[in-house]
């Protein structure tokens, strides 16, 4: 739409408001740093305005226990893997001509350099999480809660409709657990 030869000089007043918009919304919706950078859609070549998160370490300290953890969302988050997945476990229930699986792609980039991460660096990353895999399945009124800080999770391509909530807990200080 913002590429229409229909808007003409209007295209120079809309880019900028548009950008402004985006990262207010942005800024509701996330609490870490992020960036806006216009490219070009690479299903419909239209141009699009990303949002990419700064780059961030793979290796945190657990904030309880201060323990070294692994908070790096390359499993989910680049989309080579999910590619690879999609051809051999299904594309988890998701049609490609949905808005949001659409709009909502994510890819991992090396931070020193900008690139994507290699195949086989992806392909090694897969292999490590895949092996410790715990199915856990759910039935209707099921509820899972998980410490992001120590395990990853996701969903296995699975029949009938997704419905589920999430909702975010500071997990209190040992000293605050009575």
């Amino acid at each position: 739409f913002l590429d229409s030869p229909a808007l003409g000089w209007a295209k120079d007043f809309l880019l900028p408001v548009v950008e402004s918009l985006m990262r207010f919304a942005v800024k509701m919706k996330v609490d870490f740093e992020t960036e806006l950078v216009w490219s070009t859609s690479d299903y419909d070549k239209e141009r699009i305005l990303q949002v990419r998160a700064q780059p961030q370490p793979p290796v945190l300290k657990h904030p309880v226990t201060g323990t070294p953890v692994w908070f790096f969302n390359v499993h989910s988050h680049s989309a080579w893997l999910r590619e690879e997945r999609s051809k051999t476990y299904g594309n988890e229930n998701l049609s490609e001509a949905t808005g949001a699986s659409r709009i909502n792609r994510t890819d991992c980039y090396y931070a020193d350099t900008d690139e994507q991460l290699t195949q086989e660096d992806l392909a090694y990353v897969d292999k490590v999480v895949m092996k410790d895999i715990i199915k856990v399945k759910m039935q209707q009124g099921d509820v899972v809660l998980l410490d992001n800080y120590s395990v990853q999770h996701g969903r296995w391509p699975f029949e009938g409709t997704r419905k589920h909530a999430v909702t975010w807990f500071k997990q209190p200080r040992y000293s605050e657990i009575p």
